[in-house]
């Protein structure tokens, strides 16, 4: 059985219903926080700033990772709610009883796209570590 050209199958183009957030959080002082510290004080920005709007936002911390000068957190959120949680991130100031500044620096619709790139296929040569 044949399909014809007008009987084929489309597929939707509707936004994706998650997004992916890749935060930067700068302290004075070394952060040791767990994924459901940092949600909370996301949710009581949220809370703080959009209200009760805000506190319906759905948050997910997937990933802490403590970097040399910062620590590195992945967060999944509603793509609805995407902007409302980005203001609420970068409106924390303190975090643990130190202050803090957090900064949205990436932003995919697939949790893929967040990874580092890959090194290049085939032969390259080792590029020396830029020191400033």
């Amino acid at each position: 059985m044949l399909i014809s050209h007008r009987d084929q199958l489309s597929f939707s183009k509707l936004p994706a219903l998650w997004c992916y957030l890749k935060v930067a959080v700068y302290s004075s002082n070394p952060l040791d926080i767990t994924d459901i510290e940092l949600k909370s004080a996301i949710m009581q920005s949220l809370q703080t700033h959009h209200g009760k709007v805000g506190a319906m936002s759905h948050v997910d911390v997937l990933k802490i990772t403590p970097q040399r000068s910062h620590t590195q957190v992945i967060l999944r959120v509603n793509s609805k709610h995407k902007a409302d949680v980005w203001s609420a991130v970068t409106l924390i100031h303190s975090l643990q009883g130190s202050a803090c500044s957090a900064n949205v620096i990436q932003e995919a619709p697939l949790l893929l796209a967040l990874l580092p790139s890959s090194p290049p296929m085939g032969h390259h040569r080792h590029q020396a570590a830029v020191v400033f």
